[in-house]
């Protein structure tokens, strides 16, 4: 297994606040350029999605579509914690979450649950960090995009899909 490894406090500061000001068409045509920008590996292109390198392995990072646009960028920000490392991975994501809301302000929403995230809304997008399984993701949602995947999400909480 890969050593643990997180981006450190000013690491995180810096992505987010990169993310968080990223001017950008929305579109996969022009993903292969940000992905560069950002100093990232591309990976991988499919019709509705982009895989690319952050650093932290192949396809730890991607852009994802819904409705045939792209609405999400996701970048893994640790290494994978393996199958005894849900401790890394809330200490990695409680340490985050203090490092960004030092930078970045206060959330417009923490929602708790077995993967807990955190978001910071801005008028067109929104930063959300997030705890999974193995690993912490911070993505950068179009507004549109994340209403549309709550939704789906919330039907699918409630047996509808």
């Amino acid at each position: 297994m890969t050593e643990w490894r997180t981006l450190t406090d000013s690491e995180i500061v810096e992505l987010a606040t990169r993310l968080r000001s990223l001017e950008w068409s929305w579109t996969l045509a022009d993903a292969p350029k940000l992905i560069t920008d950002f100093g990232w590996t591309l990976n991988h292109t499919l019709s509705e999605s982009v895989k690319f390198d952050t650093g932290f392995g192949r396809s730890s990072g991607g852009i994802s579509s819904l409705g045939g646009r792209p609405a999400r960028i996701s970048v893994r920000v640790t290494t994978y914690a393996g199958n005894d490392g849900w401790a890394r991975v809330t200490d990695a994501f409680a340490a985050m979450t203090a490092a960004l809301t030092g930078a970045v302000g206060t959330p417009t929403a923490r929602i708790p649950g077995k993967y807990p995230e955190i978001r910071w809304a801005g008028a067109q997008t929104t930063l959300l960090l997030k705890a999974l399984p193995l690993s912490v993701h911070l993505d950068l949602w179009t507004n549109e995009g994340l209403a549309d995947n709550d939704e789906i999400s919330e039907s699918q909480e409630q047996g509808l899909f």
